[in-house]
């Protein structure tokens, strides 16, 4: 092979895939073939082609490139993991799995494929495989906050609360100036009717984002539950100052109101809240309720 067509083939992938990140698929594919005629075995421009073309939604076409390019890259880790992504996107689990597999023998210590493998058995309705996948993937990075919440959400979605919540708490550690971990944390520990913990995740929360909508939403409900109703009034009116269309904010307020006697003005916040869900046909964002 010409060393010079080789390079100018490198150089025109190089094009190609600064083009993907702009999402300019047409001229992509236009670089990437440039690239394949000056070095047909290339199996970068063969899996960059494949990528413009899914860009581009010519799916079979693109399937044909990601194929090519394993067969002229079978060890390229960069080659599989794109493969294995383009075959998760298009929900082909099964032989994503196979490829996460080829490459996690190439790299059996790579935290990124463990999760791919974790994520892959969650779409195939594989719990128990997904959570030692996540596990392992742990095992090799017990940094990435990322991992944590995707293990955390599947052991919620399986009533698994404890250990969802535990796993939220490891994921917070991680990442410790982001509120979503706390406010899911404070959501289930409200589930578990554990209301003092709960406020105290949507406080730390609030430290963190004092605008946190969801942390708001939180505190208020927990300051409900816990029959410290004045101020969790005053919670839900900051909420309606900022938004008067948050039906939940006028529910909750609806509900501290009635326990605390004020009938008329509970029955007008819940008519309130009741005129805006009919509006807008949907529930407005929620925590663990007030009602």
């Amino acid at each position: 092979m010409d060393e010079k067509k080789v390079e100018d083939s490198k150089r025109k992938c190089v094009e190609g895939y600064d083009l993907l990140v702009k999402k300019d698929y047409r001229r992509a594919k236009q670089a990437f073939e440039d690239a394949i005629r000056l070095n047909p075995e290339s199996a970068p421009a063969h899996s960059g082609k494949g990528n413009a073309l899914f860009g581009m939604q010519e799916i079979e076409k693109a399937f044909k490139e990601m194929e090519k390019a394993v067969e002229l890259g079978p060890e390229s880790e960069e080659i599989l993991d794109n493969y294995g992504a383009y075959l998760y996107n298009l929900a082909r689990y099964q032989t994503a799995l196979d490829v996460i597999d080829k490459l996690l023998t190439i790299n059996p210590e790579n935290p990124d494929y463990w999760h791919k493998k974790a994520l892959t058995h969650e779409s195939m309705e594989h719990p128990d495989k997904a959570l030692e996948a996540y596990d392992k993937a742990i095992t090799f990075d017990p940094t990435d906050a990322m991992i944590f919440k995707d293990k955390a959400v599947l052991l919620e979605q399986l009533q698994r609360y404890e250990e969802a919540v535990e796993t939220f708490r490891m994921a917070a550690r991680q990442a410790p100036d982001e509120t979503y971990f706390l406010d899911c944390q404070g959501q289930i520990l409200g589930r578990l009717n554990r209301y003092e913990e709960a406020l105290a995740a949507f406080e730390t929360a609030l430290k963190i984002d004092p605008e946190d909508e969801y942390a708001l939403n939180g505190l208020a409900a927990a300051l409900a539950k816990l029959a410290r109703y004045e101020e969790a009034i005053a919670v839900f009116d900051r909420m309606i100052a900022k938004n008067p269309n948050n039906a939940f904010s006028w529910d909750g307020k609806a509900f501290a109101l009635k326990q605390m006697g004020r009938t008329e003005e509970a029955q007008r916040a819940e008519a309130e809240a009741k005129r805006i869900w009919r509006e807008e046909e949907k529930n407005a964002p929620g925590t663990f309720g007030t009602a």
